[in-house]
């Protein structure tokens, strides 16, 4: 990771407060508010370096920094993480940056959509669309809603704090022009594709609920559409020299306040006492106890059938649930290093933020069922990312670095929608790399001249990303909307085993970073007493 120093102590602290099996940046969020507080805490990463899913690092060629796994930090940036603790982080380095522009679309027609940071300019975009009016429309059907909705993303949604705001949304709404029930019901498709006319408008919006594991025709999907409005129209910020930034600036935090992060050490097992977690034990056999709490950043089906797999006392019905947790689709994911700056056929495309190309909802649609019937799509829709163009030194002078997300992919490729590739069950080398010459051919129907300007390229199927960390989570109405979806769970971020708890994207609210999970387990840890 480029700039990251981690300081493991010598002699980890055996007995603490808090112990973390991972370090993921829901982890740290955890851990750091913790220790501002005067907990001890461990964090056990089993990899190389603790972040999860948040890293940066010269994967293609030496001076190109791309972010391995996640990229912008919308609802972290924009949340109470950053407004709580931005002033600290900032301290060890972090500092995010954006373009005048969050996000986009492209046609392969040339024709282009964005959504401007600066408010005058997004209502001229709007009206060159002929959609100020659809918007307007939309925005004040939303607003009532929104008040309520977007603070629940930061709490634990079995409190009855959280019920109570869920109640509130359900019986305000019952009389507005949209109701709270009808976003419930709905489809990101359906809210977007219902009010807009224009393609470009269209594709803009309706491929990002996809990023939360959404599909744009999953039920509940016009409430994540809702919040990502929000979020959006605020701007698509990273850390500035990557997103590796946030976790070398969180751990330094939690290590001035006396926390300890080891890596390479591997949880084998989460010990039960009494009744309640106290402690976990790692595959060297180390031993470290937990006065308070254990939490941990893992699958529901890691959790109960490997981490408490001789634990008594969970039932059969929770251990079969979380066995059988879906994966529907995965992340295909290509990192590029190019000899120069890359055109569209828009310019305002090319200043920065999350653009998504593609041959229009409908075709997204399509590629999505292929994706989730085991099909590679024939024309996969791509999240194209260029870091560069707002954070230059993150390629050498006069070159650049992209990233290409297909999130309509299969997770297990069982055939091919275009016929053309032989996928038998798995992603193997060859049907990677062919795969990836396809949406690289997509993506150059938008960049003219892309293919040549591809220095070397990287490329991470959904079986290495769930290898590099499995912890799974969607957020359609199919998982429980915001109960999960293991009915036997205790709900919320509390398990089967009283002092444990999961946190990361297979909970509340969802994939992303976003710090939520591990803010709501610290805060309801530091109301708790201290035993």
């Amino acid at each position: 990771m480029s700039g990251f120093s981690l300081k493991v102590a010598s002699s980890p602290r055996r007995a603490c407060d808090v112990v973390f099996v991972g370090a993921g940046h829901n982890a740290l969020v955890a851990a750091a508010y913790l220790a501002r507080a005067g907990r001890s805490v461990a964090l056990l990463e089993r990899g190389a370096v603790p972040g999860g899913y948040v890293r940066t690092e010269e994967l293609t060629l030496p001076g190109f920094l791309h972010d391995t796994f996640s990229a912008v930090h919308p609802f972290l940036a924009n949340g109470p993480v950053f407004a709580e603790l931005g002033d600290e982080l900032s301290e060890f380095g972090l500092r995010y940056v954006q373009g005048e522009v969050s996000t986009g679309a492209s046609l392969p027609d040339g024709r282009g959509a964005v959504v401007p940071t600066d408010p005058q300019d997004l209502a001229v975009e709007l009206a060159r669309l002929g959609e100020d009016e659809a918007w307007t429309e939309l925005l004040a059907d939303l607003a009532p809603h929104l008040e309520t909705l977007l603070p629940l993303f930061g709490m634990d949604p079995a409190t009855p704090e959280a019920t109570a705001l869920l109640d509130k949304l359900y019986d305000q709404g019952a009389p507005s022009a949209l109701p709270f029930h009808k976003l419930v019901a709905g489809t990101a498709f359906g809210l977007i594709a219902g009010r807009f006319r224009s393609e470009e408008m269209r594709s803009t919006f309706v491929p990002w609920p996809l990023h939360l594991g959404v599909g744009p025709q999953d039920a509940g999907g016009a409430v994540w559409m809702s919040a990502m409005i929000a979020v959006l129209t605020a701007g698509n910020p990273a850390p500035e020299g990557g997103s590796g930034r946030l976790v070398s600036a969180l751990t330094a935090l939690v290590e001035r306040h006396g926390g300890t992060v080891v890596t390479g050490t591997e949880v084998d097992e989460i010990l039960v006492g009494e009744g309640r977690a106290i402690g976990v034990r790692t595959t060297d056999g180390a031993v470290y106890t937990a006065r308070q709490a254990v939490v941990a950043t893992t699958s529901a089906d890691r959790l109960y059938g490997r981490l408490l797999r001789d634990t008594p006392g969970i039932p059969a019905g929770l251990r079969g649930q979380a066995a059988r947790t879906p994966d529907r689709r995965g992340c295909f994911q290509i990192n590029l290093a190019l000899s120069g700056k890359p055109r569209f056929c828009d310019p305002r495309l090319d200043l920065g933020g999350a653009v998504n190309l593609g041959r229009g909802v409908a075709e997204l649609v399509t590629s999505v069922r292929q994706a989730e019937d085991g099909l590679l799509p024939a024309y996969p829709s791509i999240s194209w990312h260029e870091p560069s163009a707002v954070d230059p030194g993150r390629a050498p002078a006069g070159s650049a670095v992209v990233r290409l997300q297909i999130l309509d992919a299969p997770s297990r490729p069982m055939g091919d929608a275009a016929h053309d590739v032989a996928a038998e069950g798995g992603w193997t080398h060859e049907v990677a790399e062919r795969f990836a010459d396809r949406v690289i051919a997509e993506a150059a129907l938008h960049v003219a001249g892309l293919e040549d300007m591809i220095l070397a390229r990287h490329v991470l199927t959904p079986a290495d990303i769930a290898a590099a960390n499995p912890d799974a989570g969607h957020k359609a109405l199919s998982q429980g909307f915001f109960r999960r979806h293991e009915a036997a769970h205790r709900g919320g971020y509390g398990t089967a085993v009283p002092g444990l708890y999961l946190i990361g994207s297979a909970t509340w609210p969802g994939p992303g970073v976003n710090g939520a999970s591990g803010r709501a387990v610290a805060r309801a840890l530091l109301s708790g007493p201290r035993l």
